[in-house]
């Protein structure tokens, strides 16, 4: 246990500036958004939508981890890790572990101020509701259940394209520790072969029957649904544990090339 715990904490000081950096710039967008917001207004200011600004940093994360690897092989302390006595694994996996724990954190901070943008733009809503004609005949549902719906299905691809992004990342990662030569070559076909693979076999794992339904507004009359229909917002989470399942075994696959093939 102490060898994960000093092995996680050595990642963490070692990409600190990303780990520090990427929450404080995150938070500075979150505020941006919501202070954007006037009681006196009747409509949001176009700069709540920087809430969805720090989503992206998402994409950044891969970067991260094939960095954590370069810059090993760069200062030449990649000798010193494969020489210690503690598995290779550990070592990988650690790499991968304080990735995805930045990942989670960016994840925390984005959908903590992106709910409270909705928060704001609940209350404009329940306002105009107020003063609108009467043959509009909706209503607005509850913000925890907008909460909800918000929290489940941003958490299920963020989650899902973080799976498949790191395991490709960490596949990569392995193969250019073990291949010299055509390394380039070797991991851009890597990363095709893959998403050609998730890509082209996700359809035939979606099943929506145990999909979660959101709703959106009400009709006052008949209490329904209305604006889009209910099949079209159905979310699966079939395609979370497929995600999961092809970002594992890709991160798989660098693991076991990092402990069997790579060179102290």
């Amino acid at each position: 246990m102490n060898t994960w715990k000093t092995l996680y904490i050595k990642e963490v000081q070692d990409n600190r500036t990303l780990f520090i950096l990427l929450p404080l710039v995150t938070v500075f967008f979150e505020l941006v958004a919501v202070l954007s917001f006037d009681d006196a207004q009747g409509v949001p200011s176009p700069h709540f939508l920087w809430s969805l600004v720090p989503y992206a940093f998402l994409l950044i994360l891969p970067f991260v981890l094939s960095h954590s690897f370069a810059q090993e092989v760069k200062g030449q302390t990649h000798y010193l890790l494969l020489s210690l006595p503690v598995s290779r694994t550990q070592i990988f996996a650690t790499k991968a572990a304080a990735v995805a724990t930045l990942g989670l954190v960016l994840f925390a901070l984005s959908s903590a101020g992106f709910i409270a943008v909705l928060s704001e733009l609940h209350a404009l809503a329940i306002e105009a509701a107020k003063t609108a004609s009467d043959a509009l005949h909706f209503k607005i549902p509850l913000f925890s259940d907008i909460a909800e719906d918000v929290l489940v299905i941003s958490g299920a691809f963020y989650l899902s394209a973080m799976a498949v992004m790191l395991g490709i990342a960490g596949g990569v990662a392995g193969l250019k520790l073990v291949v010299r030569r055509f390394a380039g070559l070797a991991s851009t076909a890597f990363v095709l072969g893959v998403l050609y693979c998730y890509f082209s076999t996700l359809p035939d794992v979606l099943d929506l029957s145990g999909a979660h339904e959101v709703t959106l507004w009400f009709d006052y009359d008949s209490n329904e649904p209305i604006g889009l229909s209910s099949e079209s917002i159905k979310l699966s989470f079939t395609f979370l544990a497929y995600s999961v399942f092809v970002g594992l075994a890709s991160m798989g696959f660098g693991m076991w090339l990092f402990e069997k093939r790579a060179e102290a």
